[in-house]
């Protein structure tokens, strides 16, 4: 089998990682988390790529189990943390692991040097003592979990400090990434993962070679100095411009897959390992207008958000203002569209439904779906929830029958959470960056779902936007796909 094979390998072919003897919960080793625990121990750094929901957190502690790691630092969403205690508890073969894993919940909490696993957050890498206090030990495996928070290819503070090679890297002896979407959007997203873990393959590439490389040129907006006429003379003018030579068309994609998987990246799909897994769908649901729906749309934010959209529809994820008219349409729409989408869960829940993932983005359509739907049995979640409140909640989804909707802003609900108790969720406002869509749809189709169906609904105004965005999902996965999984 050579190195491209490897990647996506089932089964190990030497090798079988240490694990606890006994795993709680009925819980199981598969054969290809040890297959993705074997490709990972062949090479200094590597990047487990599976797609979300085949347990990348057990296969990178696993990683630590084999190199007998003394001291392992795992870095993660806020939200996650105690989450990754749980998995840590469960995975490692350390003795006593229960007393020797300090997840860093606040930054005066500091880092423990005693304890084999420390769990921290990315916002905290930007506190000086957090990050010095790091800096002053050797870390035998670091571990990056959703490593598409180094996406940006500029660099910001976050990324700097876990990629330039005076930082982390410097007390670092193994990298493990762990992300699903390692390009949520676009080919360039992965660069600073290929540049830390091994720049060699892509050949040592600067990130200005990267682009020219990976893209090709298209039509699009780019700021820059360009010619204007003012007064019937040509004068130039320095601002936001159209030009037929932007490099944002992604090509050799089966290329930089090959590169990826060859090096660094071992990636499996959920049809190649977990056949017993339920089929997934979404389901668009035309709402039935009305007035205030009709008065949301007519707001000015839809026609320079459609405009926007049709100047470029494959960079309109990235252009898009987040603030603004085009914010103040989105929320006014969202909150017309409430009332009908409340009532829509009811009758899921009342027509059959046990168990319903509920997403949306603003507070007050938040608020109002938490009170029309309390009466069903309800937990939240939002951005500003502690750690171990978020927790509680997805236990008691997951765990209580008169729980029957966890509720919540859409990224703190997308990242890493098991909801397999239910079947069903409603984006009642889809993200404008598809990949994260599906993230939140990978909450509950994943292991543990024993369900015959997984069904994502969203509820659309027709004829809008909404609906336009479903179109542009499906160009830019594709995009995804060819890069990543393609045969």
């Amino acid at each position: 089998m050579n190195r491209y094979e490897a990647s996506r390998a089932v089964a190990p072919t030497y090798y079988r990682a240490p694990y606890p003897a006994q795993l709680p919960n009925g819980m199981e080793v598969m054969e290809f988390q040890l297959a993705g625990v074997e490709y990972l121990l062949q090479r200094e750094h590597g990047l487990l790529g599976d797609a979300p929901g085949l347990t990348k957190s057990a296969q990178s502690i696993m990683v630590s189990n084999a190199v007998e790691a003394e001291r392992t630092l795992v870095v993660c969403p806020a939200s996650l943390r105690l989450n990754w205690e749980r998995e840590i508890w469960n995975w490692s073969t350390i003795e006593d692991i229960h007393n020797l894993t300090y997840p860093v919940l606040k930054a005066k909490d500091g880092i423990n040097p005693w304890s084999r696993y420390n769990v921290i957050s990315y916002d905290l890498l930007r506190n000086d003592a957090i990050m010095s206090a790091i800096m002053a030990q050797r870390w035998d495996h670091v571990i990056l979990d959703e490593a598409h928070y180094l996406k940006d290819p500029n660099g910001n503070q976050r990324t700097k400090s876990i990629c330039a090679p005076d930082r982390l890297p410097s007390v670092t002896g193994r990298f493990t990434l762990a992300s699903g979407t390692i390009l949520p959007n676009q080919p360039i997203e992965c660069y600073n993962a290929c540049r830390l873990l091994d720049w060699s393959c892509i050949d040592y590439m600067s990130v200005d070679a990267f682009r020219e490389y990976y893209y090709g040129l298209g039509f699009g907006m780019v700021r820059g100095p360009h010619e204007v006429e003012v007064d019937g003379e040509m004068v130039v003018r320095w601002g936001l411009h159209k030009s037929n030579e932007v490099r944002n068309q992604p090509r050799h994609l089966r290329e930089l897959q090959e590169r990826l998987r060859s090096s660094i990246m071992v990636r499996r799909l959920r049809e190649q390992v977990l056949h017993e897994l339920p089929p997934r769908h979404w389901h668009p649901v035309p709402l039935a207008l009305t007035p205030a729906m009709r008065k949301a749309m007519r707001h000015e934010g839809w026609r320079q958000a459609e405009k926007l959209y049709d100047l470029d529809p494959d960079q309109f994820n990235t252009t898009i203002p987040i603030d603004g008219a085009i914010s103040t349409a989105r929320r006014e729409l969202g909150e017309a569209k409430a009332p009908a989408i409340a009532a829509y869960i009811g009758d899921l829940l009342e027509g059959g439904v046990e168990k319903i993932v509920v997403g949306a983005w603003h507070h007050s359509v938040l608020d109002y779906l938490r009170g029309a739907l309390e009466k069903y049995g309800l937990v939240y979640m939002d951005g500003s929830t502690n750690p171990s409140k978020k927790q509680n909640a997805v236990d008691l989804f997951q765990g209580d029958s008169g729980v029957r909707i966890i509720l919540g802003q859409m990224l703190p609900l997308g990242e890493g959470w098991t909801l397999t108790a239910a079947q069903d969720m409603v984006l009642a406002e889809p993200y404008w960056v598809p990949g994260k869509n599906d993230q939140l749809f990978d909450r509950i189709s994943r292991m543990g779902q024993v369900g015959s169906y997984t069904l994502g609904h969203i509820p659309v105004v027709p004829d809008s936007l909404d609906e336009r965005i479903l179109g542009t999902a499906i160009t830019k996965d594709q995009h995804i796909y060819e890069a990543l999984d393609a045969e």
